[in-house]
């Protein structure tokens, strides 16, 4: 592994005055191995240290020229199977992260001298893993207290990124679906890891959204995960995500749930409902094939999360 450090010449200079260029072709096996990763300044007084965070991990000391060696003995605890993580589980208020790596056609994730959880899906990742945080007093009880959110890695710096979105099927009876949605690092396409692989399909007008939903949807449908591909929804859309898709539908109205009106809109044969959660700045959508069929999956979805 080769680390170099060097000066940011870019306009951020004054917080991220340094780049840590890192070089891990003899230790790793990604597509690409060269990573470039900010080195903040943070004032304290008339004193000054600098921190790098990677993979929700931070660094500190108080010269740049420490830096190297504290970057490379966290990379080396980090890479597992030739890998660094794709993704972390966080634990905000125990302040724990948990690094999750892809192999082959499982995801992993990993715990400091404890057990690693294995499955094909992210979501059932992070239900093995919240049970044992749980019953390990990390997590608190259970259904109260912290939970684990979900974070990607950025394949260039190595910091952590929100998801941009989330696709999933809650259905009583059926076996839960989970996936988050990232932006690429060039801001080109949106991926998600799902069903067994990484899918990802270009950044156009907003359209992308649905294009990736049918994507997944059509995978779950084949490997006889998903009933009716209208039960895998997007969800929790960033506001400028939903702003854009909104631009490509067809206003139809409103309908009205549980005293609660709900706008409507169509592409083509697809109708849809929008649920916004002023709370997270963030929007639900509800498919179907027609404005009746929107309405019952939304009362059916509303009846089990117990929404009065």
């Amino acid at each position: 592994m080769k680390i170099a450090i060097e000066r940011n010449e870019a306009e951020n200079s004054n917080t991220i005055p340094y780049i840590a260029l890192v070089d891990t072709t003899n230790t790793t096996i990604h597509k690409s191995n060269q990573f470039e990763i900010p080195i903040k300044v943070i004032h304290s007084g008339a004193n000054k240290s600098y921190h790098a965070d990677i993979c929700g991990f931070g660094v500190d000391a108080d010269n740049p020229d420490h830096m190297p060696a504290k970057i490379k003995f966290l990379l080396e605890h980090l890479i597992n199977v030739a890998r660094l993580p794709r993704h972390v589980f966080v634990a905000r208020r125990a302040g724990k992260v948990y690094p999750v790596y892809t192999v082959d056609n499982t995801v992993r994730a990993t715990t400091p001298g404890g057990p690693v959880f294995e499955h094909v899906e992210l979501a059932k990742v992070r239900e093995y893993l919240s049970d044992y945080l749980h019953d390990s007093f990390v997590l608190g009880e259970k259904g109260l207290s912290d939970r684990l959110h979900v974070r990607g890695v950025h394949a260039k710096t190595l910091e952590l990124k929100r998801p941009i979105l989330y696709l999933k099927k809650r259905v009583v009876g059926e076996t839960d679906f989970w996936a988050p949605v990232f932006e690429g690092e060039q801001g080109k396409v949106i991926y998600t890891y799902a069903a067994n692989a990484w899918r990802s399909v270009p950044k156009t007008d907003g359209s992308e959204i649905l294009e990736l939903r049918d994507m997944v949807a059509k995978a779950l449908q084949e490997d006889g995960r998903l009933n009716d591909s209208y039960d895998l929804r997007p969800d929790r859309l960033m506001p400028e995500y939903w702003a854009r898709l909104k631009k490509t539908l067809k206003p139809e109205g409103s309908l009205e749930v549980k005293d609660v009106v709900y706008e409507v809109y169509s592409k083509g044969s697809l109708w849809l409902a929008v649920e916004t959660r002023p709370d997270e700045e963030r929007f639900g959508l509800y498919l179907g094939d027609s404005e009746s069929a929107v309405r019952g999956r939304m009362t059916r979805d509303f009846i089990r999360r117990g929404k009065d």
